[in-house]
């Protein structure tokens, strides 16, 4: 039993800190998130891909890992590159590779197509608007789990609620912890106590008391002996 309990607590340790590692990243990505408007880890952003336009390269509910854009980041022709793109008036991230470059008036300027998409995108893409550019790591499967965890619904079930169960066994613990402590602080001094009384009844000292206690032992311990000896003399008579 002790051995399971102890499992268990150790079980929900790691869960612990691995929920608290989630929420510091999570908090960290979106810090981060300021200077180049893209969630992002050690200036790596994570994208979840919404649509078959790049297929077979990512598919729909796919993670993509893409490296924020720099000023010293070179773009080419074939390089899949996410950029803030306008539908319907709201901002959203795109991820298509670059089919053709032109220079604008000192800017450069990116024609842009899915790779299962018969045609190019309506309009070419700025400097401006590119955010990151595809590393060529894709996680199947994973982007659906991880707009999940972003929502607000997904962090609090996910992540808020166990961490507060978990606070809130922490705190029964610790709570039962310290009651079994005083409990056993009690009898400790209940039982010094009545070792004082009975010092003190029967006119003894506490080394004689404990002298006492180790000589009753010891008689205890000779009797003992005594009786299996006379069994044993007694098994012998019986036998001769």
């Amino acid at each position: 039993m002790h051995v399971i309990k102890k499992t268990v607590n150790i079980l929900i340790n790691i869960l612990i800190v691995l929920l608290l590692l989630i929420s510091v990243l999570t908090a960290v990505m979106s810090i981060s998130s300021g200077s180049s408007g893209a969630p992002n880890l050690f200036g790596y952003a994570f994208f979840s891909v919404q649509s078959e336009s790049m297929v077979p390269t990512f598919s729909p509910g796919d993670l993509i890992v893409s490296k924020i854009v720099d000023d010293d980041t070179e773009l080419q022709v074939g390089d899949v590159i996410t950029f803030i793109e306008e539908v319907d008036g709201t901002s959203i991230y795109n991820s298509h590779r670059i089919v053709d470059i032109k220079s604008a008036q000192g800017m450069n300027f990116y024609y842009t197509k899915g790779d299962n998409s018969p045609a190019m995108d309506e309009q070419p893409v700025s400097d401006m608007d590119v955010v990151a550019k595809y590393s060529g790591t894709c996680i199947p499967g994973v982007g659906t789990v991880y707009d999940f965890l972003r929502s607000q619904p997904g962090f609090f079930l996910v992540i808020l609620l166990p961490l507060i169960l978990f606070f809130l066994y922490e705190v029964f613990r610790v709570i039962r912890n310290l009651i079994d402590y005083n409990k056993e602080k009690a009898l400790a001094e209940a039982a010094k106590a009545a070792a004082a009384v009975s010092a003190e009844s029967s006119g003894l000292t506490e080394e004689q008391m404990k002298e006492a206690l180790q000589n009753y032992l010891e008689k205890q311990k000779n009797e003992k002996n005594t009786d299996s000896s006379q069994i044993e003399i007694d098994n012998s008579e019986t036998k001769d």
